[in-house]
């Protein structure tokens, strides 16, 4: 009799806890459809760690194109920043798929990321957004690590024979058969073989913990793909299509499957997580069908990625309508893979800044910006730069209007010593500089679009205006389009036949600096460098003196 008491207080509990659990799924699922409801249209808070963001380039590096983002590129435009901002992706897969994007700029119509179609569809479609961002927060994250790096090492470990797991979950089993005919042996055999069972999970699980991880994600990608499946998602339709194809074949992969893929409990406050998790340890159910998923699941690597690239797209998808709409204006931008080259752009600002100042340009030939410090010259060419790149990269262009060539990216700008490897400023700038004119001089159908901010400044000024005006004139070939910025006025003039010229400046008003930050036609013919000296309190004597010297210097052309 003391059995039956005692297996009807554990149903009871069951479902006690199973209705807890239900109350509480249904608790969260309100808080992320008003989350997901809040956040759209508004810059990313989401946060992420900095070692998960050190992994987020895997699906990059595995798909490469024969042009990328490079290093110093993508560090110069803040790119970071920018994924940041744009980052409200649900998913590990959505993670690294928008990364891939951004570093992925196309060459010609053939390598756009994103139709309009496809691009406009969760602005009309709320409800569609909501549910695809609902599913795909259920497949959530991997952890620290790219489902990559555990894929590529899913051959290198064997799971123990399928015998020792099932042995331990019929132990405990057997001991509550024991209970019915003597209670105290059987609850001294329960505690027992549970302690043993408890002991030896353990064991084999932190031995096989990331190819646990990937098999579980695995079947979160499998379901998640089910329930996409039964979405009309408008400009994914063929995906859609494909990836409920792909899943037809991993119907001996997911049978039995519900044994791995139930979750750990993570301290989310789900009772029945913390039931299973218990359940799991006393049985060893999740490592039983472990052995043979992982025979399954092996020369299946193409299939299982481009069911990551689907669910990937539909993310990053959202996240890239959500940065478009959080601009105070955007545009899809007219890119030809013929023509002039060249560079239109109305209205154009950097998306980072909260109240930027826009700008216009309609350049036929390179252009050559001067203007003192702090100007705007160095946030015009980032802005510029992101007009190319955000363009061919996520079809959006911060700007009201913009029509350009399909480019090749480079930038010189946020250049610093190479203290680890010996090499001082001016080594680490003229290689960059290399970069960018061997790049030039491979050829190809895709011109270069580059962006260099004062150019050569680690070296003295005679050998800094030479060696300048001949490396920019070899920027500005007929298939180069070169932004530089520069203090050297000698350069307006010594490029004029190469470069067009504008700048920017400022205006001290009763000792203040006020910067305008508009662009302007033609060279900087101001010299307020020595009068901002003076406007933030220098003593007057140091600033008479270096007036005089400049001044001398300009009418004899010596120093004293």
């Amino acid at each position: 009799m003391d059995g039956y008491v005692i297996i009807a207080f554990v149903a009871l509990l069951a479902a006690v806890l199973l209705w807890s659990g239900i109350a509480d799924g249904r608790r969260r699922a309100a808080k992320l459809k008003a989350e997901l409801k809040e956040s759209y249209g508004k810059p990313s808070q989401k946060v992420m760690v900095p070692e998960r963001y050190a992994e987020v380039s895997q699906y990059y590096l595995r798909h490469k194109k024969d042009f990328q983002v490079d290093d110093i590129t993508w560090n110069d435009l803040d790119m970071d920043d920018i994924y940041h901002a744009m980052d409200i992706t649900r998913s590990s897969a959505g993670e690294e798929y928008l990364y891939y994007v951004l570093r992925t700029p196309a060459l010609d119509p053939s390598g756009i990321h994103f139709s309009q179609e496809q691009l406009s569809f969760p602005d009309r479609d709320e409800n569609t957004r909501i549910r695809i961002q609902t599913i795909l927060a259920g497949l959530g994250h991997t952890g620290r690590f790219s489902i990559y790096e555990y894929l590529d090492f899913f051959d290198e470990v064997k799971a123990s024979p399928a015998w020792t797991h099932l042995l331990a979950a019929a132990l405990p089993l057997a001991a509550l058969g024991v209970m019915f005919f003597h209670v105290q042996a059987g609850l001294m055999l329960l505690l027992g073989v549970l302690c043993l069972n408890i002991v030896t999970y353990y064991r084999e699980k932190s031995r096989i913990e990331p190819y646990l991880i990937t098999v579980k994600y695995l079947l979160r990608i499998m379901k998640t793909g089910d329930e996409i499946g039964k979405i009309d998602c408008p400009g994914f339709e063929e995906e859609i299509g494909q990836l409920t194809g792909i899943l037809k074949g991993f119907s001996g992969f997911r049978r039995g499957s519900g044994l791995v893929s139930m979750s750990d409990y993570t301290g989310s406050g789900n009772p029945m997580d913390l039931l299973m998790d218990y359940i799991k340890m006393a049985l060893h159910l999740d490592l039983i069908k472990l052995g043979s998923m992982m025979k399954e699941v092996t020369g299946k690597s193409a299939e299982i990625d481009r069911m990551i690239t689907i669910l990937g797209r539909l993310d990053a998808c959202v996240a890239i309508a959500s940065f478009r709409k959080s601009l105070p204006h955007a545009c899809t931008p007219e890119l030809s893979t013929e023509g002039p080259v060249g560079f239109l752009a109305e209205d154009l600002y950097h998306p980072l800044l909260r109240d930027p100042v826009t700008n216009s340009i309609r350049a036929e030939r390179p252009v050559l910006l001067t203007g003192s410090n702090a100007s705007g010259k160095s946030t015009f060419l980032k802005a510029s730069a992101l007009c190319a790149l955000l363009g061919q990269t996520i079809s959006t262009v911060p700007a009201s209007s913009c029509r350009t060539r399909y480019f090749r990216i480079y930038s010189s700008m946020a250049l610093r010593d190479n203290l680890q490897g010996g090499e001082s400023y001016f080594i680490v700038e003229i290689r960059s500089l290399k970069r960018i004119l061997d790049a030039a001089g491979e050829g190809g159908d895709t011109p270069i679009l580059c962006f260099i901010d004062e150019v050569l400044r680690g070296t003295n000024t005679v050998e800094r205006i030479a060696a300048s005006t001949e490396i920019l004139k070899s920027l500005s070939g007929k298939e180069i389009f070169c932004f530089a910025a520069t203090h050297d006025i000698e350069l307006t003039e010594l490029l004029k036949e190469s470069f067009d010229n504008y700048h920017f400046r400022e205006e001290i008003v009763n000792k203040e600096v006020v910067f305008s930050y508009q662009l302007l036609d033609g060279p900087s013919d101001t010299r307020n460098a020595i009068r901002l000296l003076e406007s933030i309190g220098y003593d007057e004597e140091i600033v008479e003196r270096a007036n005089e010297r400049a001044q001398t210097f300009l009418e004899t052309g010596t120093w004293r």
